[in-house]
């Protein structure tokens, strides 16, 4: 928690000092690029640590297969979940009111007809640029990983300590571009007033939504409705819930707990830019988990609008939140 509360002083610092210089946001064009940069290398080192960790390669057999079942219903419930509360909210896929929608795309209409039809092409393959890209950077990662990585560490344990400094490092940077384009954008809070109380709507819905799929999960697979339950409430976060299956005397369970949520924060990853495009930018929010709130927010960011950052931190955090209560009380079902 404690670093969670140093991401979160960075990220606010940032939009503060960002949002005093306003005046001068022209000067800032070079953060985009380097957004880019910093999210393709720490997709990569995501990657290295996969493909060393012992645990997930030896893993990916018939555990792998149920972590896979368990990915889809579980994500499945929680993008559905979504998409019917911001329906019944009366949020466009875009994740803003109606009335607004209709403004915007009046002024953007007027912006864009002096643009010629490849603009609008360009435009329209960026999610699928971007999704590739950062599988392939994953991809590399975990080759590297398996292969390159016990050349050059004789310990991997000590590979994986200091890798997950060089995430932490990552980390920090991304969300501290992320905390300045908001504050040199400007119009989250103002969006966030207009949506008020309902903006926490979307993260209730994204962890019921995983809930309810968990209990599925439970029923169609050798697992009980508990363990389904507690598989579920990892949320993606896979150094703590499987660990509290594990010492509870769950191994099997524990071990796809973990597979799940690796799955889970990497899929969000790659799919984040595709799903926001296709289907809406709150659904593409309720994939990662946790990760929504760290590591997955700068690519939320670049895929769709400055406001869905505030979605996306609330869901990862309420997540957070959840997982050491909801996991422990599942397996006592």
């Amino acid at each position: 928690m404690a670093l969670l509360a140093f991401y979160w002083s960075v990220m606010i610092l940032c939009y503060i000092i960002a949002s005093k210089l306003r005046h001068k946001k022209e000067s800032f064009g070079f953060l985009d690029q380097m957004l880019n940069i910093v999210i393709y290398v720490l997709v990569f080192i995501m990657g290295l640590r996969m493909g060393a960790n012992e645990e997930v390669i030896s893993n990916l057999g018939t555990i792998g297969v149920q972590s896979v079942i368990a990915t889809v219903l579980v994500v499945g419930g929680s993008m559905i979940a979504v998409f019917v509360t911001r329906t019944i909210m009366g949020l466009t896929r875009e994740g803003i009111p109606k009335a607004q929608a209709e403004t915007e795309a009046i002024e953007k209409k007027a912006k864009e007809s002096g643009l010629n039809d490849d603009a609008g092409i360009e435009k329209d393959s960026a999610g699928m640029k971007t999704t590739l890209i950062i599988l392939g950077f994953v991809a590399a990662g975990m080759l590297s990983g398996y292969f390159v990585v016990p050349m050059i560490f004789d310990n991997l344990d000590n590979f994986q300590t200091m890798s997950g400094d060089w995430m932490v490092v990552g980390i920090t940077i991304l969300l501290a571009c992320v905390g300045f384009n908001l504050g040199l954008d400007g119009k989250v809070f103002s969006s966030l007033k207009q949506v008020g109380i309902k903006a926490l709507f979307i993260p209730i819905a994204a962890v019921l939504g995983s809930l309810i799929m968990g209990a599925v999960y439970g029923l169609v697979s050798p697992l009980t409705v508990g363990e389904g339950i507690a598989i579920s409430a990892g949320f993606g976060w896979y150094t703590m819930a499987p660990g509290l299956m594990v010492e509870a005397g769950f191994v099997v369970s524990g071990a796809i707990s973990f597979m799940h949520n690796v799955i889970r924060e990497t899929l969000g990853i790659i799919i984040i830019p595709l799903v926001a495009k296709k289907i809406g930018y709150l659904e593409a929010v309720s994939i990662p988990g946790v990760a929504a709130m760290d590591v997955c927010m700068p690519i939320v960011e670049r895929s769709c609008r400055a406001e869905t950052v505030v979605y996306s931190f609330c869901t990862g955090a309420f997540m957070c939140l959840f997982v050491p209560t909801v996991v422990p009380l599942a397996l006592g079902l």
